[in-house]
């Protein structure tokens, strides 16, 4: 092997843990029958997180390096991503250890799948190179159809994994055509040759450029469930069982950011000084005008849907389509504080809101529904999870002293910093206060409203651990932030 690749299975490692685990799972089914009606796949799963969690932390990079000939790269924000999707690959298996919604013969699937799902994210996350990019998305996205129908005689997970599937399918493929666009005009499918090529060629011709662009958008916004590519969402969220949605909200959205903020800034900006990059104008403006307008579509669709909805696991679907509208505010001023503000507020987004879809869980195990009127006093019948889902609401949204504010606050300050986009934090911060409206409707419920029946079914010391190890982290970042935001500061300093 060569010492070129030598380094880059070395700076690969952290993926190498994950591929380690599936060949084992692969083997202890074959040999071991019986594990697949046990818990035993989903501690591989864990341990394969929390190695390569560890494995990670151990090789960060110092500055940026290209990997197997310059198709993916590793930087600080490859560790960023990576860290962020095994901690959600591990909540996601955490919740599903107790779960009443998946038979214990779909727990070994259930490990494999989401093992398979965030070997594809880091693999987003960190290409340089538009067919390992899309290699990367259909590795989770195809995975992901088959993760949202797992409860195989239940007709809604059925039909949201039919949804997924066609959705997926449609944008996938306009964003290969987007691709192949790309490459007729350019001659390239690396990032950096691409950039260098609309530079050289002035952009010409617009159509194509304009319309490649738009395809990848497609492809990109079906990820994050941004507009108009989120019709999916709420179906596929109320559909899957639980630990699916908890871990489908967080992680597939992360990676699909971590791919737009590589694509975008790598491959239609060029960078300058003091991290910060120039956009390159598309049509009549740059296309972070673009990005805004999209921002304020996408905040109003999951704002506005969401204040109807009867179903609580639908209506945190729409506030994942309106925390995307948030999330976008941060590419519109292309510079390494936007980034920041970005990969803040997920680390914010991933403790509430895996809380609140574990606390959602563990309501429907008990109450065998996860309308609204199933969570009708549950705070005075366990205050626990009454208390933690206060919290968790609360960050979502944007109340102070809780992780959620100060990510909006980054976010918003970067905008209004950005010159001509004042406009954009004015309205963020008023889709923030439509937001608690159906938020509180769901505290209302817990708090205010009496039962129809009372159920006693104990929340294990599991579960109460895991949302204490959630809400306190949720707490504590809305007081004392400065040492992640100084991290992932750190990290953003290395992206290139």
């Amino acid at each position: 092997m060569t010492p070129e690749l030598i380094s880059s299975l070395k700076q690969f490692a952290p993926e190498g843990v994950i591929i380690s685990g599936l060949v084992f799972l692969f083997i202890m089914d074959a040999i071991l029958p019986s594990s697949r009606e046990s818990r035993l796949p989903l501690f591989v799963v864990l341990f394969s997180c929390i190695l390569g969690a560890l494995v990670t932390i151990g090789v960060i990079p110092t500055e940026a390096s290209s990997l197997f000939s310059g198709v993916i790269q590793s930087d600080g924000v490859t560790t960023f991503f990576r860290l962020l999707f095994f901690f959600s690959c591990a909540g996601g298996t955490l919740l599903a250890y107790e779960t009443k919604v998946l038979d214990r013969d779909s727990l070994s699937e259930f490990s494999l799948l989401i093992l398979c799902v965030t070997f594809g994210m880091c693999l987003m996350a960190s290409a340089t190179n538009v067919l390992m990019l899309y290699i990367g998305i259909e590795t989770v996205s195809i995975i992901s159809f088959v993760m949202a129908g797992l409860k195989r005689d239940d007709a809604r997970s059925n039909e949201a994994s039919l949804k997924y599937l066609i959705f997926g399918a449609v944008a996938s493929a306009i964003m290969i055509y987007g691709f192949s666009l790309i490459y007729g005009v350019t001659g390239s499918l690396n990032y950096g040759d691409i950039a260098k090529a609309l530079i050289e060629g002035g952009g010409e011709p617009k159509w194509a450029i304009l319309l490649s662009m738009v395809m990848v958008y497609v492809g990109l916004a079906y990820k994050i469930s941004a507009f108009p590519l989120h019709f999916w969402t709420p179906d596929v969220y109320e559909g899957a069982p639980t630990p699916v949605t908890a871990f489908f909200s967080i992680a597939p959205k992360a990676a699909g950011f971590g791919a737009a903020i590589r694509f975008f800034l790598c491959v239609l900006s060029t960078p300058g000084e003091a991290g910060v990059w120039t956009p390159m104008a598309l049509g009549h403006g740059a296309w972070t005008q673009a990005i805004a307008v999209l921002s304020v579509l996408t905040m109003l669709v999951g704002n506005l849907s969401a204040i109807g909805q009867k179903n609580v696991k639908r209506i945190l679907a729409y506030s994942s389509v309106a925390h995307v509208g948030y999330l976008l505010m941060g590419f519109v001023s292309a510079n390494a504080f936007g980034v920041t503000a970005v990969l803040f507020y997920l680390v914010a987004y991933c403790l509430m809101n895996l809380g609140a879809f574990w606390v959602v869980g563990l309501v429907a195990d008990r109450k065998k529904s996860e309308d609204l009127e199933a969570f009708k006093g549950v705070g005075w019948e366990d205050p626990f999870l009454g208390v933690t889902m206060a919290i968790f609401l609360f960050s979502l949204t944007g109340i102070p002293m809780f992780s959620g504010f100060v990510g909006k606050f980054l976010l918003f300050s970067n905008v209004v910093q950005t010159p001509g986009f004042l406009w954009l934090a004015v309205i963020g911060v008023l889709n923030s206060v439509v937001s608690l409206f159906y938020y509180a409707n769901i505290l209302k419920a817990m708090w205010l409203d009496k039962p129809d029946t009372v159920v006693e079914a104990p929340v294990s010391s599991v579960h109460r651990i895991a949302l204490a190890v959630l809400a306190i982290p949720t707490m504590v970042l809305g007081l004392y932030f400065e040492p992640i935001l100084k991290v992932t500061q750190s990290l953003v300093a290395t992206f290139r």
